[in-house]
């Protein structure tokens, strides 16, 4: 599908299409249309009411489907919801706008502090079908600036979940808070299913408002246990850790071992990604409900890395080649400053389109050497404070209560005890 996003701007669209890529739309800047998008909202409107409005505005005129966004803080004054877009003005520089906001709050209690930095992006068809994703972080704007990176206002926002400013995060750190990429990677987690289910009929083309148009004799049960689930990986300790998970859904488990046909790369740009990839593309192939999940390593004193490409961290073929090679890496990194996080994500695709995602995280340290002989891959090096042992010292019990995947488990458990529950998406004709 072509699709023009509503900025003339490289970096951004070259960061929207790495994201979307795997979806295959053709995304073009909006060109000789750009004179027709609105100013820079300084007047507090709601852009969750006037984002879809200009673009299908937009849509409309080009004939063509539309990506826009625009960000702004959300906050609470006077028990009135009161909006501040990030670009005060055409003209204005990042320190001027930096001092209009804190004008603003002058004088602001600190319970009237606490802010939504939320984005709004809407997909417009010339049809006059819209679908809107909001992305959203939760923090606190402070008195004064506190950080060194980031753009705009980074320096003032206190990140909750994370502890620190966006200013004081690493790249990595900051597009993973970034209510921007919550917003892009909904509207991907919306549409990957039509993308890679093109027997599912939908209208307009190209528009997967599969949980809207599915029949509802094909809409999952109220209770859909026992149910035949796909566990789409090959790992054997992985399986093991997701079916002693899933037990207390009495589901029946197949894993990748009953077939024959070979999974995708695994070459997603995030977790997020990955899991979509791997759980839509099994679930095509078999028909059955399936589940998929993608993990890794990121480790603060390498900028993030492994990463998604934990599995194959340095061209190491081996678990113990791997672990031998990270700590080639952290070589001389203090204790205090060998921090890092496992990360989870679970994605389950039913046949008829509908995706759901759970994401679980662990803090940690990297060990200068390895404790345990249970668990697989990195394990044995990441020491969980909360537990005072590594992943590798853990019972299966244990783990399932500390890991990231035994966090993202839970969700999915919690979320699958009455059954399936379609989130709302908000569309408009």
């Amino acid at each position: 599908m072509r699709v023009l996003v509503a900025t003339n701007k490289e970096p951004k669209l070259a960061k929207l299409r790495e994201l979307l890529s795997p979806l295959g739309w053709q995304l073009e800047p909006i060109g000789g249309y750009a004179g027709l998008l609105p100013d820079p909202d300084a007047s507090g409107e709601d852009l969750t009411e006037r984002v879809p409005v200009v673009a299908a505005h937009l849509a409309d005129l080009s004939g063509l489907p539309i990506l826009l966004d625009e960000s702004c803080f959300e906050y609470t004054h006077a028990g009135q919801r009161v909006f501040f877009s990030l670009q005060f003005g055409p003209g204005s520089s990042e320190e001027e706008r930096r001092k209009v906001l804190l004008q603003k709050l002058q004088g602001l209690p600190p319970q009237e502090r606490v802010t939504r930095f939320m984005t709004v992006l809407t997909l417009a068809y010339p049809q006059g079908q819209t679908e809107t994703y909001v992305g959203e972080t939760q923090g606190v704007l402070l008195h004064k600036p506190k950080g060194e990176g980031g753009v705009g206002y980074d320096a003032l926002f206190f990140v909750l979940e994370a502890g620190k400013t966006l200013a004081e995060m690493s790249a990595a750190e900051r597009e993973r808070f970034s209510p921007w990429e919550r917003a892009v990677r909904r509207l991907l987690g919306h549409h990957i299913m039509d993308h890679l289910h093109p027997t599912v009929e939908l209208s307009p083309p190209g528009s997967s408002a599969t949980l809207e148009v599915a029949p509802e004799a094909a809409k999952p049960s109220a209770r859909p246990t026992p149910m035949r689930l796909l566990v789409a990986t090959n790992n054997p300790g992985k399986f093991r850790e997701l079916r002693e998970g899933l037990a207390p859904l009495g589901w029946e488990l197949a894993s990748l071992l009953d077939y024959t046909f070979k999974m995708p790369p695994e070459d997603g740009a995030s977790f997020e990604d990955n899991a979509m990839l791997k759980a839509a593309f099994a679930c095509r192939q078999t028909g059955l409900l399936t589940l998929a999940d993608d993990s890794g390593l990121e480790v603060d004193a390498l900028d993030g890395e492994p990463g998604v490409y934990s599995a194959r961290f340095g061209g190491r073929k081996s678990d113990l080649e791997r672990n031998v090679y990270l700590l080639e890496r952290l070589k001389g990194v203090p204790m205090e400053q060998r921090t890092a996080r496992f990360v989870a994500v679970l994605a389950v695709a039913h046949p008829q389109g509908f995706m759901q995602m759970f994401r679980g995280v662990t803090e940690g340290v990297i060990l200068e050497a390895p404790r345990g002989d249970k668990g697989f891959g990195y394990d044995p090096l990441f020491f969980v404070p909360e537990a005072g042992k590594t992943f590798a010292e853990m019972t299966l019990e244990e783990k399932a209560r500390y890991s990231h995947r035994g966090r993202a488990m839970a969700q999915l458990l919690e979320a699958y005890k009455d059954g399936f529950k379609i989130p709302e998406v908000s569309s408009s004709e």
